[in-house]
């Protein structure tokens, strides 16, 4: 129930913010790179602390760097895919969602094998949100 939501909320905060800027004449490609980072710091603190209970402060450089690393990856991926769409999708809304969906299986699949993954082999991949963070629930 943690997981979904903290998920839940991410991606409100992404899409809603994302729908609010482009309200406000922001070009889609800029409002997707302002919510993909404001919803990648959120989902990040609140799935380690929250959904996960990672308390190590050892272990937080670790996953940080693997975690946004993958975001620093995502973004400019996710914002081409979101260009390639609007080609032949006029509405930034719809295109991003298109969008999302269809990174989806590439993040799972990425963020399975790197974002919070533990030394010790304690987390196993299941299935992550669009912000990189495994479903596997907490511990």
């Amino acid at each position: 129930m943690r997981y979904i939501l903290v998920a839940g909320l991410a991606y409100a905060i992404d899409l809603g913010g994302f729908m609010l800027l482009i309200s406000i004449h922001y070009s889609p490609l800029v409002a997707n790179v302002l919510v993909k980072i404001v919803a990648a710091v959120f989902g990040f603190y609140a799935h380690r602390y929250f959904t996960y209970s990672i308390v190590d402060k050892e272990e937080i450089g670790k996953h940080a760097i693997r975690y946004f690393g993958l975001a620093l990856f995502y973004t400019p991926v996710s914002s081409l895919v979101l260009y390639l769409i609007m080609l032949v999708c006029s509405n930034p809304v719809y295109a991003k969602i298109i969008t999302d969906i269809s990174l989806f299986v590439l993040m799972f699949w990425i963020t399975s094998k790197f974002a919070f993954a533990r030394g010790d082999s304690k987390t196993t991949p299941a299935a992550q949100d669009l912000h990189g963070v495994p479903l596997n629930g907490p511990e």
